[in-house]
């Protein structure tokens, strides 16, 4: 997808990432991401991009006619006028428990996902690929107890002070908090002040999974 879009904005307005920016409501540094590769827009981000470089969201997400949909599109100084539209609340829907998670004494964390859900969490969401998962041991305490639950949410975008599950390329994953990001580096805070900041290159990054946070306990749903 990153070369799809880079291709794209270059046609579009000569490669312009703050208009594109603009437009889907994100920082110029996540479309710099996007075409970097580290990570690709997803949910409505998805459907903006597609929608400001002339394209379906299958046809950027996956390739083919990319040119097929081009239509006449306002521009931002067009846009001016128009009243914002109100936000989008999210609606409760069933987040599976994906797996369990414990944290190592090199600071990066055991993900051992389950086969079929363990049951699921009643969660305010708007991103189909949500997931919880229950944290096990007191590796991470005390920020996470053992036996709770923790809401991922891999459709949004990431944000300097966001706490993130970060899977590297090579497969590890850690959870942080990003403190910044640029120059092709993102920096990171552990949740454990045992360990050091770290900075990671982009390269080395596959994913950025926003965490949202504790679940209660009360929003889970066995598997009947």
């Amino acid at each position: 997808m990153a070369n799809r879009i880079e291709t794209l904005l270059a046609a579009r307005n000569g490669g312009n990432q703050s208009e594109m920016a603009r437009f889907v409501g994100v920082t110029p540094q996540a479309v710099q991401k996007w075409i970097a590769g580290v990570s690709e827009p997803r949910g409505k981000n998805l459907e903006l991009a597609a929608e400001f470089l002339g394209v379906t969201p299958a046809a950027l997400k996956f390739g083919g006619d990319v040119g097929a949909s081009q239509k006449a599109r306002p521009t931002i100084e067009s846009l001016v006028e128009l009243e914002e539209a109100p936000a989008i609340v999210a609606t409760p829907r069933l987040i599976p428990v994906a797996g369990r998670v414990q944290a190592g004494a090199d600071g990066f964390i055991q993900v051992d996902p389950v086969e079929n859900p363990d049951g699921h969490m009643v969660w305010y969401t708007s991103c189909i690929e949500a997931y919880a998962l229950r944290v096990r041991g007191e590796s991470m305490s005390p920020r996470y107890l053992p036996g709770e639950f923790v809401g991922v949410d891999p459709c949004a975008e990431v944000l300097p002070s966001d706490e993130v599950i970060v899977q590297l390329a090579d497969g590890r994953r850690m959870i942080k908090r990003l403190l910044w990001t640029r120059d092709g580096q993102s920096c990171f805070e552990s949740v454990n002040k045992d360990h050091q900041n770290i900075v990671i290159d982009w390269e080395d990054i596959q994913a950025m999974h926003l965490v949202l946070g504790h679940i209660p306990k009360s929003a889970f749903r066995p598997n009947v």
